[in-house]
């Protein structure tokens, strides 16, 4: 398979467009377009790199269609979003709840099973933070995100059990 010059020129031509396009789809849209916020968000970017690449690689065919379909995305995105924001009910399908995996010395066998996370990871995640022992941890939270919070005992306020779930 041979590639011309012209259509050397024609693929560098189409993934500068359709870059700075994305760029100022993805401006115009906000920050949270591509923040590793909860599941939603990062089924959102995924799509939107495979379609990126689908609007790099097959031009000729789908190049206005995969700005729409960028776009349209990245709308939805943003709708969606603020629907979450401003409905309790929105928000429960596309954010999960955090969860306590350890407090106060105790391991939450049961969320530790239902987020499947296992011990080790939490060894992990408190080594990660600076420490050496459970002991020295208050409580291990998995937030909406995926990420492990590891909270110490040290904290001047007595931290409750209660603050550590956001409530509506």
């Amino acid at each position: 398979m041979t590639i011309s010059y012209t259509d050397v020129f024609k693929l560098i031509a189409i993934s500068i467009v359709s870059f700075i396009a994305i760029v100022f789809i993805l401006r115009a849209s906000g920050k949270r377009t591509l923040s590793k916020m909860n599941a939603f968000d990062f089924i959102v970017t995924v799509a939107l790199g495979s379609i990126l690449a689908t609007t790099i690689v097959n031009y000729k065919e789908s190049f206005w269609s995969g700005i729409l379909t960028f776009a349209m995305l990245v709308g939805l995105q943003y709708v969606f979003t603020w629907l979450s924001v401003h409905f309790k009910q929105i928000r429960s399908i596309l954010n999960s709840e955090p969860s306590l995996l350890f407090y106060e010395g105790q391991f939450k066998d049961e969320n530790l099973k239902k987020e499947r996370v296992n011990k080790r990871e939490l060894k992990q995640a408190i080594r990660k933070a600076g420490y050496v022992s459970f002991d020295e941890i208050s409580a291990i939270i998995l937030e909406s995100d995926g990420t492990l919070t590891v909270m110490d005992k040290s904290d001047k306020k007595q931290i409750q059990k209660e603050e550590f779930i956001f409530i509506d």
